[in-house]
């Protein structure tokens, strides 16, 4: 044997012996065990899982790979693990509900580790994730990291969150269910398709197969955005208490690892180098292997991992950032606090974690957490935040524990040499290099593992002996040893007593379950059920829960007994439960036996918490049972545990009304909750909910209906994380009479009004608010308070008002409130507080309180229309029409889980049936007598009516009698008039012979274009330009352009690059020079300025990780100069144009930038750019738009230009679109300086709102100017297939039959790209309606006829015409929309102020696609709530295009002589050329006319 193999021996042996506590000097020797949850993820860390570092004297580790943080945290409260891996997110809502924990070590920070990853095809940008599906653990980090960016881009609620865990998301991924999954780990491995021997590549290329995703957004990204995440290892803190040294050992070790890995390359440790190198070969010098092996990666062979996976661990270690163990101690982070009097890093990002959790309804409240502490003496408080002891660095450095149970006498083994175990050096080489024992790692195929063989099965017991049953077949039924449970299982065992033949069979014999060993994990339960009815089937409905079971090796009773039948489920979640390097093998699941125990009853003596269903039978008054969740004599110090499902059955046997429940209680508010029912589980009628108490520290005494039989329930729920005190309570009866005819006090409720606020059910108080007074009592249904005043909504509640049978005469509800709707203002995206209005089973309305900035929100009928404080106000009376009352309706009152620190009033409203309108739903309510009240009508007898009161309505009665009279005058002066008019063209026809033909044409004209009008004056809409010091156009036209354009850069990391647009890359990609956006440009020129002028230059950096476009998204300070004036500072940045480096200020990294200088060349003398000058005193500056009117587009108009009306407003305003543009150049003019040259403007050059008064019926001159446009006048008819037109300025609908041919066309051409493999989806045309608007149609005919005329010359040729309209106009072209927006589109046309803002990518224009298959998907054509999908099939005249720029606001100038621009964009998708683009962009409204409106769904 070589000298090699004996040292190797020699290490082993002194490994062996540490395990088994040889050589140890202590007189406890008994094994620990200890429980380590672990994230699957590369971290230098996860070597001492598979190594056995972790081991120690009698201490024996097991490590448990966890599937995310939230799960982690669950059972570090539950006991099940005593130390575990935490994100950031999961850490924040463990520490906000009071899991008792603390910080001992940061493993890593998450860089590029984790992010959102989408499919290439689908999602470019995170706007285009509104309407897709994403899966993501919830709870997790990237759980928060996702919500973040919603919150960031305004799309909360748009994008459809599925809680999958990391095996679902894979299998979600490959079978095509989603569409994005934030994840980390295997599952990011997987959807990037970075697994198996592939070698490494660039994360957002994807790879070379149709499912590689790319990366949106890493959680590195969102951390510069101003949301850090981590991964912490935290410890149970009673666990750290009592092993404080062993917590030590486990931190050294940590310590080590992270260390050596940050010093890879070897600077400070040559060892180091071999240590971190892919070595799949040589476990023993490279830890790589070992590291690979406790990843536990499906298809991966235990103790063998391959050499391909063991490289993509060593480049997956590089995606995360860890720290130093001198930096862990640092005040920065664990060593920040009391000592350093400031919050660290760690700190402040719990605690915005924490704040953000709040804002978005996850937590209740932030507990421990709401106070930081930043003040000095603040900071020294134990009872703040940075004053506390929750993060400790006391641990991180390697060190020699100083008690006697961790001394070692080495040098007997080791000669005169007693290494030191706080030294790698003293780990390398140790074998086993791999984990002895491992279970649930999966095959290949496989996405998870499990020995699990269990299904639905019935049994019998034998007359005597005892049978056993479980999860699995196993050799013996008191081990688990090598055993995993299956995820997804529901198995579930019927067991029968020996003399019960079956369901429905009288028996005497009892079944006693008795479970060897529980193993089951928090997320997984076993229940066991008694069935009174002997029906003893899973889904009997009379079943008795005996005890909810989950935990490792919980406490539990011997025995489980019931008479005749007993049913055993057990289900487990979809989350993989593995073990690694379990010394003992111990596996998971359960063992159980059962017997026949005969008619004998066992005596139960399980007290040390409650469990199952208690039966308390009350024959008196006093006769009082205490119940509580324990038998603990003090609840000071006590803790319920987690997964409780704990059921009381109290019975009144003298058959009184009620039972008495007086608490004490200490609940966690919202999470863990008491229920209070009539009736009981165990009965055919089942229960009904009565009342559901949450709170802290809270008393009260609540009186609990009884059934027929006497029974109520109390029920007890806690969840997986957070514990309190519990409760404690005594039950009895009297007879006592209940209320009657509802509660004195509104808002109050229960039997005796002892609730101050509303319970799951509530009685509609029949005596009305002041506001009611005086209306008809037949209408009147009552008042619905939902709390009292004084007291404040209660959270995560479902408060019901039901009423039975309505008013014969009734056609609605009206809800008249007697004090403003004061509940928590939401968008309506995330609408958590409500009143919902409900009847036979459905939703006849939602009312909340929505969130706003201006008045243009509020458009909801029950809205005012005001936006004041924040929020919409609530209009004081609104109606709701209910059609059918046939299944009675209710009000409901639904909650969310916080309303932060805000206090709101809730719901006081009066109810009122209404009848229908006497004289017609058109007829105003004072027309008939009626009287408006607050916007809703009281008709004649004080009856609450549906009659408008609407201003725009017919006024009063005297108006119709006035127009009874007027409209006889009328007709004798039109028929006067008529007559005398006859009588001039008798004279005159001699006269009308010498018209000129053109004349005719042009009145022939003139009356086939609908609604035609001219401007007088040249007309803008009111901005800057209306005071008197403005400057005079001649001072801003031309603009000129810039000689010398200054650009600054900073230098990106080069594998960073792929995170940035191709807009903000300078120069050669592979130079990594990245732009700043404008405002920091600016300022760090400015600061250049300064220091250019001290005679000095030099080079200067600010470090960005966004493209200009998200950054603009978020909320960051202003930069600001600091006093030197060469130093930009920004948001945790700083940048030196003397030394031309930016630092960012809490790491120190610098990265170099520099200054562009690009000089423009001005155009040659000899080719000026002509331009019409604007005298602004010719101007006409119009008014503001009215309320109603305001952010709908406007258009400037020059003199001489026409305009076609397509909607006209009694106040003087009208919406057209222009004809003929007298000078494109000067309207293109008077929009800038409209619009201040802003990108985002409202106002455009052919079409919009204008006032009617600077216009007039076009000239002769005029008309014939837009007839050499247009030509013949046949052109402007409607298209020989349409349906009569009734009104030429109003929108038809013409829906077409399936028989129709024409409808077969249409169909035919909108599935033409609808199929597989180019599209997924299964798609049904629901209908097809034809579009007739003539007026639109007119104005797209002269558009078209125009860019014809234009490029044949001015001929009227027909072979040439129908030429232009080959090359010009396309047929089938594709829009996707929505309910909002196709009305107006079908009304007004294309315009871009509410149809073109979804996407900017190829310009600020209306797009249009080629294919359907584009425009089909959900974030274009948007689900109406009965998943119909809008979209139209268009001509588009294109004319001339250009490709496209991002956030261009016209197309590119074509002929710069005549500053004539192209007609259109176009954008580029994979195979496309110039001359077949995917995606066409136009700019004036009426290049496009929608012909057809298709219907359609997906599946």
């Amino acid at each position: 044997m070589t000298s090699c193999y004996y040292h190797l021996l020699l290490h082993s042996c002194v490994h062996l012996l540490l395990l088994l506590g040889q050589r140890v000097l202590s007189s406890n020797p008994g094994p620990i065990r200890v429980n380590y949850g672990y994230f699957p993820e590369a971290s230098p860390i996860r070597v001492a899982c598979a190594r056995g570092w972790f081991t120690w004297y009698q201490y024996q580790v097991t490590c448990y790979p966890q599937t995310s943080g939230a799960f982690a945290a669950s059972r570090l409260d539950s006991g099940s693990l005593h130390l575990a891996d935490l994100g950031s997110t999961p850490l924040a809502q463990a520490l906000a509900r009071g899991v008792d924990i603390r910080v001992v070590f940061i493993d890593q920070y998450k860089g590029d580790s984790q992010g959102i990853y989408v499919r290439p095809t689908a999602i470019e940008n995170p706007f285009d994730l509104i309407g897709k599906k994403l899966g993501v653990p919830f709870g997790s980090t990237m759980h928060y990291q996702v919500l973040f960016l919603l919150d960031i881009f305004d799309m909360t609620g748009q994008v459809e969150l599925l809680n999958l865990s990391p095996a679902e998301i894979i299998q979600a991924w490959d079978d095509g269910s989603i569409d994005a999954a934030a994840c980390w780990g295997s599952a990011r491995e997987h959807v990037l398709d970075l697994v198996g021997d592939k070698t490494t590549k660039n994360d957002n290329s994807g790879a070379n197969n149709d499912k590689a995703a790319n990366v949106l957004v890493s959680a590195g990204v969102l951390a510069d955005w101003g949301r850090p995440t981590f991964n912490v290892v935290a410890v149970d803190r009673e666990f750290m208490n009592d092993h404080a040294e062993f917590v030590d050992h486990f931190v050294s070790i940590l310590g080590l690892l992270t260390d050596s890995f940050i010093d890879k390359l070897g600077g400070s440790d040559n060892k180091n180098a071999n240590r971190w190198t892919p070595n799949a070969a040589d476990p023993e010098s490279s830890y790589m292997p070992s590291l690979a092996d406790a990843m536990m990666k499906a298809g991966e062979r235990a103790r063998n991992p391959s050499v391909g996976f063991v490289s993509h661990q060593r480049h997956a270690l590089d995606l995360f950032k860890p720290l130093s163990t001198e930096e862990q101690v640092s005040c920065d982070y664990l060593g920040g606090g009391r000592v350093c009097g400031r919050p660290s890093l760690q700190h402040i990002a719990i605690q915005q974690t924490a704040e953000f959790l709040m804002d978005q309804k996850v937590i209740h409240d932030m507990g421990r957490l709401s106070d930081m502490g930043n003040t000095g003496i603040a900071c020294s408080r134990p009872n703040t935040l940075c004053g506390g002891d929750l993060f400790t660095g006391s641990s991180v450095i390697p060190k020699m524990a100083s008690s006697v149970e961790f001394r070692y006498d080495l040098a007997s083994i080791y000669g005169s040499v007693n290494p030191d175990p706080f030294s790698l050096d003293f780990w390398d080489g140790l074998a086993p290099f791999y984990a002895l024992n491992e279970t649930g790692r999966a095959g290949a195929d496989e996405f998870s593992a499990g020995h699990s063989t269990c299904i639905s099965k019935e049994m019998r017991v034998a007359t005597y002996g005892i049978q056993y049953f479980g999860d699995t077949f196993w050799l013996s039924p008191y081990s688990l040893v090598g055993q995993s449970y299956s995820d997804n299982l529901d198995c579930s065992w019927v067991i029968r007593s020996s003399d019960c033949t079956g369901s429905g069979s009288v028996c005497q014999n009892s079944v006693v379950i008795s479970f060897l060993q529980v193993r089951v994990w928090s997320g997984d339960y076993i229940r066991v059920y008694s069935d009174p009815s002997m029906e003893c089937s899973p889904d009997s409905t009379t079943k008795v829960l005996l005890g909810q079971i989950t935990g490792l090796d919980p406490n539990l009773p011997n025995d489980f007994q019931a008479k005749g039948c007993v049913v055993v489920q057990f289900e487990t979640d979809a989350n993989q439960e593995r073990s690694y390097n379990d010394i003992q093998n111990l596996g998971d699941g359960f063992s159980a036996s059962y017997r026949d125990a005969g008619t004998k009853e066992l005596q139960q003596s399980f007290t040390k918490h409650c469990l199952g269903t208690t039966h308390i039978a009350l024959d008196g008054r006093n006769n009082k049972h205490v119940i509580s969740d324990s038998d603990a004599e003090s609840k000071t110090d006590y803790r319920y545990p987690n997964d409780l499902d704990c059921i009381w059955e109290v019975q009144a046997k003298g058959g009184e009304k009620y039972v008495i429940f007086d608490v004490e209680y200490d609940l966690e508010p919202t999470y863990d909750y008491l229920q209070l029912f009539s009736g009981t589980f165990g009965s055919t009628s089942g229960v009904t909910p009565y009342a559901f108490l949450s709170a802290n520290s809270t008393k009260g005494t609540y009186y609990i209906p009884t059934d027929d039989s006497g029974f109520s329930t109390i029920r007890l729920v806690t969840d997986s994380l957070g514990r309190r005190s519990g409760f404690k309570a005594s039950v009895y009866i009297d007879n006592g009479a209940p209320a009657r005819n509802g509660c004195p006090n509104p808002g109050t409720s229960g039997l005796f009004c002892e609730i101050p606020h509303c319970v799951v059910e509530n009685s509609v108080q029949r005596e009305m608010g002041s506001s009611s007074y005086g209306v008809n009592v037949d209408y009147q249904i009552g008042r619905v308070v939902s709390q009292i005043r004084t007291s404040s909504i209660p959270p995560n509640t479902n408060c019901s008002w039901p009423f039975g049978k309505p008013l014969s005469e009734a056609q609605g509800i009206r809800l008249r409130f007697n004090f403003p709707l004061d509940l928590e203002p939401q968008p309506v995206s995330a609408v958590g507080d409500k009143i919902v209005v409900k009847a036979g089973g459905n939703v006849a309305a939602e009312v909340f309180v929505e969130k706003c900035v201006t008045d243009e929100v509020c458009s909801h009928s029950w809205q005012t229309g005001k936006c004041e404080d924040g929020a919409c106000t609530v209009r004081q009376s609104f109606d709701v029409n209910i059609e059918d009352f046939s299944g009675g309706f209710k009000f409901l009152l639904v909650t969310d889980r916080s309303d932060g620190k805000n206090i709101y009033n809730g719901v006081d409203f009066d109810a009122l049936f209404i009848s229908s309108c006497p004289s017609g739903a058109d007829v105003h309510c004072e027309a008939d007598a009626g009287e408006c009240m607050d916007g809703a009508c009281v008709c004649t007898g004080n009856i609450p009516c549906a009659c408008p009161c609407d201003v725009n309505r017919v006024v009063s009665k005297l108006n119709a009698a006035l127009l009874w009279i007027m409209v006889p005058l009328v007709i004798i002066f039109v028929g006067i008039f008529v007559w005398y008019r006859r009588r001039k063209i008798r004279k005159s026809r001699e006269q009308k012979a010498v018209i000129q033909e053109k004349e005719e044409q042009l009145e022939a004209f003139r009356n086939s274009v609908v609604g035609m009008r001219s401007a007088t004056t040249h007309y803008m809409p009111k901005s800057i330009l209306e005071s008197d010091d403005a400057p005079l156009a001649d001072e801003l036209l031309p603009i000129p352009p810039p000689l010398e354009t200054i650009q600054w850069c900073w230098q990106e990391t080069p594998h960073m690059m792929s995170n940035h647009g191709p807009d903000v890359v300078v120069g050669n990609s592979a130079d990594c020079w990245i732009k700043y956006d404008s405002a920091l440009n600016t300022m760090i020129e400015n600061a250049f300025q300064a220091y250019s002028d001290t005679g000095s230059t030099t080079k200067t950096t600010i470090s960005q990780s966004m493209t200009g476009a998200l950054k603009n998204k978020i909320s960051f300070y202003p930069p600001s100069v600091d006093d030197s004036k060469f130093i930009v500072r920004w948001d945790g940045y700083k940048v030196d144009v003397r030394d031309m480096q930016q630092t960012k200020e809490a790491t120190g990294f610098v990265r170099d930038i520099q200054r562009i200088t690009d000089v423009t060349v001005p155009a040659p003398p000899e080719a000026p750019i002509e331009r019409n000058e604007i005298d602004l005193n010719e101007v006409e500056i119009g008014n503001s738009l009215p309320d109603e009117l305001v952010g709908e587009p406007q258009m400037v108009l020059v003199k001489g230009d026409v305009v076609q009306i397509s909607s006209q407003r009694q106040d003087g305003w009208a919406f057209g679109t222009k004809l003929h543009h007298n000078d494109e150049v000067i309207a293109r003019e008077l929009v800038r300086l409209t619009s201040k040259e802003s990108a985002d403007t409202n106002t455009f050059t052919d079409t919009g709102w204008f006032p009617l008064d600077i216009t007039e019926i076009p000239s002769a001159e005029e008309l014939a100017a837009l007839q050499a446009k247009v030509g013949s006048t046949d052109a402007l008819q409607a298209p020989s297939y349409w349906d009569a037109i009734s009104d030429p300025t109003v929108v038809q609908l013409h829906k077409l039959n399936q028989s129709d041919k024409e409808r077969e066309t249409v169909v035919k051409a909108f599935m033409a790209t609808l199929q597989p493999p180019r599209f997924s989806k299964k798609v049904e045309v629901v209908g097809v309606e034809r579009i007739q608007n003539l007026a639109m149609w007119q104005s797209y005919v002269v558009k078209r006829q125009t860019i014809c005329y234009r490029e044949t010359g001015g001929t009227d040729s027909p072979n040439a015409m129908q030429g232009a309209l080959n090359r010009f106009e396309r047929h089938w072209l594709w829009h996707g929309t929505n309910v909002e927006v196709m009305d107006k589109i079908m009304q007004q046309g294309f315009n871009r102020s509410f149809c073109g803002k979804n996407a900017t990518v190829y310009g600020k224009g209306v797009y249009f696609a080629r294919d359907a298959e584009y425009s089909a998907y959900p974030a274009y054509a948007v689900p109406d709530t009965n998943k119909v999908q809008y979209m139209m099939a268009c001509r588009v005249i294109v004319g001339e295009f250009c490709p496209g720029l991002r956030n261009a606001l016209t197309p590119k100038i074509r002929d710069s002589s005549t500053q004539t621009l192209y007609d259109t964009t176009v954008g580029l998708l994979s195979n496309d050329t110039m001359e077949n683009p995917s995606i066409y962009v136009t700019y004036h409204d009426a290049q496009a006319y929608p012909e057809y409106l298709i219907k359609f769904k997906q599946s």
